[in-house]
């Protein structure tokens, strides 16, 4: 199985999902909605939305039903990281090589934007047909989302990540950022794509939990590293450089923290394997997930 082809098809799907409906949304010609499409149609690897696609392929979700799911993930996601790109967050003036929403558009409507985009994505999670999930099932689904990226989830993560400047963290601490702050929304993206299927098993439900735990943990350590190697004028300029894990360990055992993950999430898929699931799309994520290049 070729991994490129089935990402392709994944990251080419949802940027046409995600396209279609801000082309439907009123008001084309302000700068809301401007502000809103380049937020979201900036770029990126849609790593979220294949999870969706993959593990809802796993479980034979029906597409569609997915492709609501994927739409409203990659809205959040969007959002999160206009808002986290403001100066008083972060402060970057580029997002993937290109400059970011509040540069382009002012940071009165990048905040805006990121609001606009929360509201539209559980707009559509509650709206919009899913085929196969019953009102009960999407209840749980908008709740899952909610609870993943507010105060007990994402947003506390980044609050967490503000306060850490103030003093050195340990392991421990800054885990508990990288968990909130960015392993949660992946999880979500596994959880809500499941929560979706006809199939509900507690055992399963921990054990996906569990891997989203480490590809997300592992997801921010080698950000980390990249940052290290890469972008050490930025570090210097937004973060207190001590409270990384490059810093606090080295890169040599930030690295081989990311392979006892790996080994986790791929221990975990041999499990599903067992039970007669097909993973082999899930396995080709998880090793690009994990050992990608940036």
């Amino acid at each position: 199985m070729n991994f490129s082809n089935f990402y392709n098809i994944y990251q080419n799907r949802i940027n046409n999902k995600l396209l279609n409906v801000l082309n439907n949304l009123p008001s084309q010609t302000s700068i809301l909605i401007k502000s809103m499409k380049y937020g979201t149609l900036i770029g990126g690897k849609r790593l979220r939305a294949c999870l969706v696609y993959t593990i809802g392929e796993m479980f034979k979700v029906n597409i569609v039903t997915l492709d609501v799911i994927s739409i409203s993930i990659e809205l959040i996601h969007s959002y999160s990281l206009i808002h986290d790109d403001l100066p008083c967050i972060d402060n970057d003036y580029f997002r993937r090589g290109k400059l970011s929403c509040h540069i382009k558009y002012g940071e009165n409507f990048a905040i805006l934007a990121g609001d606009a985009l929360q509201s539209l994505a559980f707009n559509i999670l509650s709206t919009h047909v899913m085929p196969g999930v019953s009102n009960r099932k999407r209840l749980k689904i908008i709740s899952e989302l909610s609870y993943a990226i507010g105060c007990t989830g994402m947003c506390i993560g980044q609050a967490l990540d503000l306060q850490k400047n103030t003093k050195e963290l340990n392991i421990t601490e800054l885990e508990k950022i990288y968990l909130y702050k960015t392993a949660f929304l992946i999880r979500s993206s596994i959880r809500l794509s499941y929560l979706s299927s006809n199939f509900f098993s507690k055992e399963i439900l921990l054990l996906l939990d569990r891997y989203a735990i480490s590809i997300g943990l592992a997801f921010q350590i080698q950000d980390d590293i990249f940052d290290f190697n890469n972008d050490t004028k930025k570090l210097n300029k937004n973060h207190n450089i001590y409270n990384t894990y490059p810093y606090l360990i080295g890169i040599k055992k930030s690295q081989e923290k990311i392979q006892i993950l790996h080994q986790e999430a791929l221990s975990i898929l041999k499990f599903f394997k067992k039970k007669h699931f097909i993973i082999n799309k899930l396995k080709l994520l998880t090793d690009f997930i994990i050992k990608r290049s940036k």
